[in-house]
């Protein structure tokens, strides 16, 4: 028999074993190790090419330069504002249920209509209010100046869109903001690579606007007009935990984001002069610099105006008192939406109003739904079907006389006879249907079973 020679063992030149051998090695030759040696022999470990070492220094200090940032002075709070998340894109791209999701995901409530702004608090120290953008150029210079953070929705089956772009230059305006990229629409994909290959190509040109190594996130598809939970809870971790810098125009201007307005003008003077001046109060959170009292303030789309009254109120939407916790408990992840009709509670200057939603906070839609209708007219009926039937007449020809329940023969509707039987394995009671024929078969086997058995 032939034996097969075995496979010479190869030793190992890299790796934590090698390199402990090499020191073992060096020590027994009375060497020592790599330093020793660059200082013994230091023409062995020179520089062999002048301009390869300099390509090297200069690409190590370029990018050393590139982390460089002027210091900034952050003058947040120690319980800063919420953060404002624009949601951003072209219409019908999902902005609307985006919201949704994400104010499902962090609070557990699911808000049927959106409008406005949304606080809702997203993690112990974080809070963060949600608004979307829609394609007017009016309402995107104003999101643009306060946003700090922009989820750019892409509609992947289409490719980009010049609302996007228009809003990428106004961004730039006034200091960029973070911006985050969310692709929809990726389930009208039918082949996988068709998808691969446009994902790349939208990724490559959202680097090329923003900056390279932008953030895209992907919503590859809607269960029940929802997106998937898990990407949306991936979503929401990113914008949890991101930081953000401070922007030069917002840290030195006050601005306040309204998220609930009221008139407070006589109804007398609007009545007699429907042009007359009114009194109008803002609420909401003061971001930037300090705002004084009795300042001129600038309303976008309105005007220029001096502030009559500056003054604070409790929190609506307060942060959780307890840091020492892993995580929210039901109570605190609250959500403040009062243009939306969630939140419940309103503050005003001398008064708290809880809204409990008893009877008078139910309100009869305009729209009635076919199920409504159904119940309703089932309910206002007077008398029972069977009397309905026995009152109603068809008529079968246009001149013949109409007929009633008295004129039709009864006799040729049957049921079949009912036979309980015991089932042996399940102890159940089953109700056989016995029929005529199955009986006169019966009886007629039975006979000439009897005639054979004589």
């Amino acid at each position: 028999m032939e034996t097969k020679d075995q496979k010479k063992h190869r030793k190992k030149n890299s790796g934590p074993k090698a390199e402990k051998k090499k020191k073992r090695h060096l020590q027994d030759l009375q060497l020592g190790d790599e330093e020793d040696a660059r200082k013994r022999n230091p023409k062995a470990f020179a520089v062999q090419s002048a301009v390869r070492m300099a390509r090297s220094f200069h690409r190590t200090q370029d990018l050393k330069t590139k982390k460089h940032h002027i210091p900034v002075v952050d003058r947040t709070p120690l319980e800063p504002p919420p953060i404002v998340v624009v949601v951003m894109g072209p219409p019908k791209v999902g902005k609307s249920t985006l919201i949704q999701c994400l104010i499902r995901n962090f609070t557990r409530q699911k808000l049927t209509e959106i409008r406005g702004p949304v606080t809702i608090v997203s993690g112990k120290k974080r809070r963060l209010t949600i608004i979307e953008c829609g394609c007017d150029i009016n309402m995107m210079i104003d999101l643009a100046k306060v946003a700090d953070l922009v989820l750019m929705l892409i509609d992947a089956s289409f490719g980009f869109e010049m609302e996007t772009f228009e809003f990428l230059n106004i961004c730039q305006v006034h200091g960029f903001p973070k911006i985050m990229g969310v692709l929809t629409h990726l389930d009208s994909f039918k082949y996988n690579k068709q998808l691969k290959k446009t994902k790349k190509r939208l990724k490559h040109r959202f680097w090329t606007e923003v900056y390279p190594g932008a953030k895209l996130f992907y919503l590859s598809g809607m269960v029940h007009g929802e997106y998937q939970n898990q990407e949306i809870h991936n979503l929401g971790r990113f914008i949890t935990v991101m930081k953000f810098r401070p922007l030069t125009w917002q840290t030195s201007h006050p601005y306040i984001l309204a998220d609930r307005m009221e008139d407070l003008t006589n109804p007398e003077d609007i009545r007699t002069n429907i042009k007359c001046d009114r009194k109008v109060s803002l609420y909401g959170y003061l971001r930037g610099a300090h705002l004084k009292n009795k300042s001129q303030i600038h309303m976008p789309g309105v005007g220029d105006f001096a502030v009559s009254d500056v003054s604070f109120l409790p929190d609506p939407c307060a942060l959780p008192e307890q840091q020492k916790k892993r995580c929210l408990n039901e109570k605190e992840k609250l959500v403040y939406a009062p243009l939306s009709g969630v939140g419940g509670v309103l503050y005003d200057k001398d008064a708290v109003y809880v809204d409990l939603g008893g009877s008078h906070g139910f309100q009869e839609s305009d729209e009635v739904r076919p199920t409504h209708e159904l119940v309703q007219s089932l309910i206002s009926t007077h008398s029972t079907i069977d009397a309905k039937m026995a009152s109603s007449r068809v008529t079968l020809f246009s001149d013949s006389k109409p007929l009633g329940s008295e004129d039709i023969d009864n006799q040729g509707q049957w049921m079949p006879k009912e036979e309980k039987q015991m089932d042996l394995k399940t102890g159940r009671v089953r109700r056989k249907a016995i029929f005529g024929d199955e009986e006169d078969e019966s009886g007629d086997s039975d006979e000439e079973d009897d005639e054979e058995m004589s």
